[in-house]
C-alpha cells in the first residue's frame, strides 16, 4: 500500500482524503499546506509542512507518492508540475474513489482525481492532474486536457474535447462533439451548444462568452 502526501488541506484536500480512505489502495500519511500550522490535522491526517517541503516531509514519514488536492486548476497544475521536477523520486498518485466508473479502455493521467460517482466513458483520455468532481461525467471518446476540471454534476456528451486547465462548472452540460479551448471557465449550470475558444468565461442557457480571461486567473473562492 503506497504512502501518500496530500498537498492542499482545504475543501479539496478533505475530499481527496475521503476518497483515499474509501478506496483503501493508498494511505494518506500527511498534509502539506502553507496556510496551516504543523501539527494541525485535516480529516484526521497531520499537517507536516508546506508544498515546497515535499521531499523533506516524504523522507520524514516514508511517503512514496503525493497528490495535489487543490481546486483551482492553474494552481494545481503549477504545484504538480513543480513537484514532478523537484521530487522526481516520488510518484504522483492517481486517486479514484471506489464509486467512480471508468471505461475499460479509458486512460487516466498521473495525479488525476476522480471523486465519488464520477464516470469516464470508453476510449476517453483524461490528462494529468485532472479533477472530476462528485457525479461528473465524461462520455465516450472524449478528452480532458491536463489540469482541467469538471465540477460536481457536470456532464459532457461523446467526443467532447476540453482544453488544458479549463474548468467546467457545477451542473454544466456540454453536448456531443463540442470543443472547449484551454484556460476557459464554463459557469455553473451552463448549457454548451457551440464550441468555445480558449481564455474566456462563458455561462448561461445556452452558454455565451461573457468576457476574456487571463491564463491562471483565479475563479474559485476556496480550496
Amino acid at each position: 500500500m503506497s504512502r501518500v502526501l496530500v498537498i492542499g488541506g482545504a475543501d479539496q484536500g478533505r475530499q481527496v482524503i475521503d476518497a483515499i480512505v474509501a478506496r483503501g489502495f493508498h494511505t494518506a500519511v500527511g498534509v502539506l499546506d502553507r496556510a496551516l500550522a504543523r501539527g494541525d490535522t485535516v480529516a484526521g491526517v497531520p499537517v507536516l509542512g508546506s508544498d515546497d517541503e515535499l521531499s523533506i516531509c516524504a523522507t520524514e514519514v516514508g511517503a512514496d507518492h503525493y497528490v495535489v488536492a487543490i481546486g483551482d486548476n492553474a494552481t494545481r497544475g503549477r504545484v504538480l508540475d513543480g513537484a514532478l521536477v523537484a521530487s522526481p523520486h516520488l510518484q504522483p498518485a492517481t486517486i479514484v474513489h471506489p464509486a467512480a466508473v471508468i471505461g475499460h479502455d479509458a486512460t487516466i493521467g498521473a495525479g488525476s482525481i476522480l471523486l465519488a460517482g464520477a464516470v469516464v466513458g470508453n476510449d476517453t483520455a483524461i490528462g494529468r492532474g485532472v479533477l472530476l468532481g462528485i457525479h461528473a461525467s465524461v462520455d465516450h471518446d472524449g478528452s480532458v486536457g491536463d489540469h482541467a476540471s469538471l465540477g460536481p454534476g457536470a456532464t459532457t456528451g461523446g467526443t467532447v474535447r476540453i482544453g488544458r486547465a479549463t474548468a467546467v462548472g457545477l451542473g454544466a452540460n456540454v453536448i456531443h462533439g463540442i470543443s472547449i479551448g484551454h484556460d476557459t471557465v464554463v459557469g455553473a449550470g451552463a448549457l454548451v451548444l457551440d464550441d468555445l475558444p480558449p481564455l474566456v468565461v462563458a455561462y448561461g442557457v445556452p452558454a455565451r462568452v461573457a468576457r476574456a480571461r487571463e491564463a491562471g486567473e483565479p475563479y474559485l473562492s476556496r480550496g
